[in-house]
């Protein structure tokens, strides 16, 4: 089973964001992160074919990252589960591939640093401390034995692409 990792795209600055009084889950994409995302989507189908679902965080620049994606693989469902909100624990989002993963053979989740990068070291080593550093529209591939027995140390890791090299 392969479990592909897709941080966010380039979104609007914090601080600018703030000013304008709305909570930082909102905050967008920017255009230039929107664009650069396409490329990367594009380039990444030369890597993987298919994903049976794209699973997303429901911060709004996750969402629209996932929806990039999924325009690429041919509208592939997309869902959102607060699993993936930065401040989740690694074990939330195990328990999540766990019991919901089962019936996937290829699930692509897009999020948050260090949230994923901290997700893929737990799934890699079993501790809860990144050493990926995972940049905006960057991804990382793992293999895991099964979703529904993924262990905390077993996954390999398949490979990690900077964004780039995807985005050239």
């Amino acid at each position: 089973m392969e479990l592909i990792i897709i941080r966010h795209a380039v979104a609007e600055e914090r601080e600018d964001f703030a000013k304008k009084g709305q909570e930082d889950q909102l905050r967008p994409l920017t255009l230039k992160g929107r664009k650069k995302m396409q490329k990367v989507a594009v380039r990444l189908r030369d890597y993987v074919k298919n994903f049976d679902v794209i699973v997303s965080s429901p911060f709004t620049r996750a969402r629209q990252t996932a929806e990039i994606v999924s325009q690429i693989y041919f509208e592939t469902k997309v869902i959102e589960i607060p699993e993936l909100v930065p401040q989740s624990p690694p074990q939330a989002l195990l328990k999540w591939i766990r019991t919901q993963g089962r019936n996937y053979k290829r699930i692509a989740i897009v999020g948050h640093e260090p949230h994923l990068s901290t997700f893929a070291s737990y799934l890699l080593t079993g501790k809860a401390e990144s050493f990926i550093d995972l940049k905006k529209s960057g991804i990382i591939a793992l293999e895991v034995e099964s979703f529904a027995q993924a262990e905390v140390g077993a996954a390999q890791l398949l490979y990690s692409i900077p964004p780039k090299f995807l985005a050239e």
